[in-house]
Order: structure tokens, then sequence, then C-alpha cells
């Protein structure tokens, strides 16, 4: 169920993008043991002149929103931010420093979700 929305900067390229979305399907079935099916990962570029971030922020400012179903452990959620600034930090080569991550619970009363989805996550 981990539902992840990325949030840049752009216009950036095709590949850019493509390297964001893969990067965090896998940070999040590496880190949280989900499977793959479960997981639904969006980018949203927003044009620079809507943008407004401290001086000491780049072009490649990255903001990771991830909704999760409560339960996971400090542990798996630190996990998982180590492994998104990792894949980044390859490609597409996002310094660490870079990448701001928010991790939100959610019970399953909370979310809508399809039958099924709930006791799958």
């Amino acid at each position: 169920m981990p539902l992840v929305r990325i949030d840049i900067t752009g216009p950036k390229p095709v590949a850019y993008k493509k390297a964001l979305l893969a990067g965090a399907r896998l940070a999040v079935t590496s880190a949280l043991g989900v499977p793959d099916s479960r997981v639904t990962v969006r980018v949203f570029e927003t044009s620079p002149e809507c943008v407004d971030v401290p001086a000491c922020r780049t072009d490649r400012f990255t903001v990771v929103e991830v909704l999760l179903y409560e339960g996971r452990t400090p542990e798996l959620k630190s996990a998982l931010i180590t492994a998104l600034r990792r894949v980044y930090a390859e490609n597409p080569a996002i310094e660490p420093s870079e990448v701001t991550v928010y991790i939100h619970d959610a019970s399953q009363l909370d979310l809508d979700v399809l039958a099924g989805e709930a006791e799958a996550h």
C-alpha cells in the first residue's frame, strides 16, 4: 500500500524522473519488504517560479513523502530513509543532503482502499 509522492523543481529530463520513480520503488520494496505490486510512486514537477527554498538548496532538492499503514518500527522507517538517499545518490546523482523524506502513518480506517488492499499491507 505505500503511496510515494516525489516533489521536484522542473523541468527535468524524462530519464531523471524515471530514475526517481524506480529508485523509490526499489527503496520501498527492499527496506520495507513490501511486494512491488502494492507500491504506487508519483513524481510532481513544479516550475522554478513556484518554488522558494533556502539558498543552501539546489535545483535537485527533492521532497519524498511516503504514506504507510501505521505499525512499522522506527528502524524500518530509518532504513527506508537511508535506502531512498542511497539510491538517489547513485541515480540521478542527488546529494543525500538534498533529499528530505516525510513518512506519514495512517490507520487502515483513515484510508479509502480497494477491497483486499488493507489485508496486504
